[in-house]
């Protein structure tokens, strides 16, 4: 008699499953090759002179307008003010502030004059200002007037390695060696040389949003500024007929490169914004400016629908074709809504600025309602099991690895973490996926965030979409507690929509609705609140809520 082996039959699905994921396109696609030597900034201004673009409005910060000579002009203006500051190619400069055209000059101005920008978001409060110093041991930071009082807060604790401060506004003279930004660019000239750097040099930095633990520096090459521009134009069809408007700030890499980087190097314009992204000034810049392409999050496009619902007539959004989301996943019924107010399709996304940008993404030619996507052109994926195999399965769900040349080189000064994350051409993102029958991928929580109820995985995210599911529900958040017997239980923090109350009975149906999921899901407690903490990158700050939660039961 025939004994077959234990173990599983072949599976087609096991041998075919990277044909679903990847698509004809996906197989088709090959990054280009950047040059050995060259400046990021020429392929964004200096490849559009001498063309129409050059008198195209490149950039639009509220009622300023810049065109693409200007900007140019204005970056070599402050590439030769920060060269007379003294500092050299491949020198560290701190950026401590939001949109402005002093901002975005600085920023390609550093890339033109190969000095290295490291942006942090101006969120962030004195001691964690203080940290950013003492880890970049940048030369010189620019930082925005609104921001002075937090430097003045740490003035005594300052290292010796910060030597210069360009402020954008008033208040200079206060600090010894600063200088205002309009008297660091005064009697500078329109022209710079741009300085050649090496593709593999570290061009540029960003932070992480630091919440599982301190902020890590991101340091990203030169080479990033040919191939993300090429991935993303050629995935999302940018052109230079788009107008984009990113909701994000400059800080965060979905707001500089969707939203700046990527439409310059296409010769679109740029709209971006200092005002916070309220619903009415979001909708004020897309009527205004009659923006094409919206790169948004969830909690903006959540209060944008909540706001259009309680209008008496939507605002317009006809000129849009492209609305594209990423940093938290979305109830179902968000997707639904924003498509009935606007008839627009909400293609999610998720990125991490360890990768540069997204790595997986919906596009209006192969989409999937509520799914995350299918992987950028260039981008590999997979997910790994806690034993260290990769899945080959749909609906099985794992930490997904991804692999690209645009990766984060190394963690600034963080050898362990850096060693942790970056394995070979691979990158762990701590996000936790799995893909379907089609070869979408799903988002089913953070690493850091799932935890065990009864000796069971809960998953936040799955938690808080049934209970987002109520109409009456803005957003939720949901972390692990301890009940009075000590052992572990969900509960849930809840905002309501405006006009509606949370009670006794709103919080039964909630509990309900959970339970279908299965009855060790549903929260032991059920918090009403009117906000709920979210980190500087506006993502709902779950770390935060457990320390509260910890906070009360150790006194």
């Amino acid at each position: 008699m025939l004994a077959l082996k234990r173990g599983r039959l072949p599976n087609k699905m096991n041998a075919d499953y990277k044909n679903l994921i990847y698509g004809d396109d996906w197989n088709a696609w090959r990054d280009p090759e950047p040059p050995e030597y060259f400046n990021p900034t020429t392929y964004l201004l200096d490849k559009h002179l001498g063309t129409p673009t050059e008198k195209k409005i490149a950039l639009v910060i509220d009622d300023q307008s810049y065109s693409y000579a200007s900007l140019l002009a204005a970056s070599c203006r402050a590439a030769q003010g920060l060269r007379a500051a003294g500092m050299r190619p491949g020198e560290r400069l701190l950026m401590f502030g939001t949109n402005s055209i002093e901002y975005v000059a600085v920023w390609l101005g550093s890339l033109r004059a190969g000095i290295v920008p490291v942006v942090v978001s101006d969120l962030y409060k004195a001691p964690n200002l203080l940290y950013f110093i003492d880890d970049t041991a940048a030369q010189v930071m620019f930082i925005d007037e609104e921001q002075l009082e937090k430097l003045r807060e740490i003035t005594g604790e300052l290292p010796a390695s910060l030597t210069n401060l360009i402020v954008r506004g008033n208040g200079a003279e206060e600090w010894d060696d600063a200088v205002s930004y309009d008297a660091l660019i005064d009697g500078q000239a329109d022209s710079f040389e741009p300085v050649l750097r090496h593709r593999n040099d570290v061009a540029y930095m960003f932070y992480s949003g630091g919440t599982t633990g301190a902020a890590k520096g991101i340091t990203h090459l030169a080479h990033d500024f040919t191939v993300v521009p090429e991935r993303h134009g050629a995935f999302w069809e940018y052109g230079p007929d788009d107008i984009v408007h990113a909701t994000s700030k400059a800080y965060f890499t979905h707001g500089l490169w969707p939203g700046i980087l990527i439409p310059l190097y296409w010769g679109a314009k740029s709209v971006i914004s200092r005002l916070p992204p309220t619903p009415v000034n979001v909708f004020a810049i897309v009527a205004a400016e009659k923006v094409t392409k919206l790169i948004t999050v969830p909690t903006i496009i959540k209060n944008m629908t909540a706001y259009a619902e309680d209008s008496d007539q939507a605002p317009d959004m006809r000129s849009v074709s492209l609305v594209v989301s990423a940093s938290e996943k979305m109830p179902p019924e968000v997707f639904e809504r924003f498509d009935s107010l606007f008839g627009l399709e909400i293609l999610d996304s998720i990125g991490s600025s360890e990768v540069t940008y997204e790595w997986i993404a919906n596009r209006l030619k192969d989409f999937k309602r509520g799914s995350l996507g299918k992987p950028v052109f260039g981008v590999g994926v997979k997910l790994m099991d806690d034993d260290g195999n990769e899945i080959t399965e749909p609906n099985v769900s794992g930490e997904c690895w991804v692999r690209s040349p645009t990766a984060c080189f190394f963690y600034w000064r963080k050898y362990d973490k850096s060693r942790d994350t970056f394995i070979g051409p691979w990158t762990r993102t701590g996000d936790t996926l799995l893909f379907d029958e089609d070869g979408f991928f799903w988002f089913a929580g953070r690493s850091d965030d799932i935890f065990k109820v009864k000796g069971l995985w809960v998953s936040p995210i799955e938690v808080e979409a049934a209970i987002t599911e109520h109409p009456g529900v803005l957003e939720a958040a949901v972390i692990p507690a301890e009940d009075n017997d000590g052992m572990t239980v969900s509960k849930a923090f809840v905002v309501m929509r405006q006009g509606h109350a949370g009670s006794d009975e709103t919080a039964g149906d909630l509990k309900a609705r959970v339970r279908a999921l299965g009855g060790y899901k549903v929260p032991g407690e059920i918090i009403f609140v009117d906000d709920l903490p979210r980190t500087t990158l506006m993502k709902i700050d779950r770390r935060t809520l457990r320390e509260m939660e910890i906070q009360p039961a150790a006194k």
